[in-house]
């Protein structure tokens, strides 16, 4: 389980390839978006019937998913990170709502107290860093660190869980895009 940031312009379709992404430092005033999951990101969710929950997000202005449909995923997924910053180009990627916003949190499961403090930590040592503190082995430790303690702690939540199917249930109607972004 790693995080991934995945807010982009001009990516190509389905693709979080680093060659196609530019360099950004963790301090940077653009927004950032981490998910992290349960889903094995080499194997099983390109089976039929399965989603990438890194391509989907509540958030997307593209590849949005309502909250009905995080229910309906095969595997614990949690989406949190910070809107601030936003460059004008890139906001027809997110939803009006989730615009601007120092921390957003979704989950399609029950998070610990633990789990959502040390997200929301996370998300403001990023923010509130300097862009030359990307170059401080120091702050980056500290920042490797709390991010190896929030992924033990959604380790810890996820275990304590019963085990979801390999696929969504039969009775799974994923919502289209469209609907998502009227406000489904």
């Amino acid at each position: 389980v790693s995080l991934y940031d995945l807010w982009l312009d001009d990516i190509l379709p389905f693709s979080c390839c680093p060659m196609f992404m530019p360099p950004r430092s963790p301090f940077d005033p653009l927004p950032k978006w981490q998910t992290m999951t349960t889903a094995p990101l080499t194997g099983n969710v390109r089976r039929s019937g399965s989603m990438e929950p890194l391509y989907w997000s509540p958030c997307s202005g593209v590849f949005g998913l309502s909250r009905a449909d995080l229910q309906k995923l095969p595997q614990r997924v949690v989406w949190f990170g910070s809107t601030t910053g936003m460059p004008p180009e890139a906001e027809r990627f997110v939803r009006a709502e989730c615009r601007a916003k120092p921390f957003l949190l979704f989950a399609n499961f029950e998070l610990s107290a633990e789990l959502k403090c040390l997200l929301h930590r996370w998300v403001d040592a990023i923010n509130s860093g300097e862009l030359a503190d990307a170059w401080d082995g120091a702050k980056m430790e500290q920042l490797l660190q709390l991010q190896q303690a929030g992924l033990d702690a959604f380790r810890a939540c996820v275990d304590r869980l019963p085990q979801r199917t390999a696929g969504p249930p039969a009775d799974c109607g994923f919502s289209p895009p469209t609907a998502v972004l009227k406000g489904e």
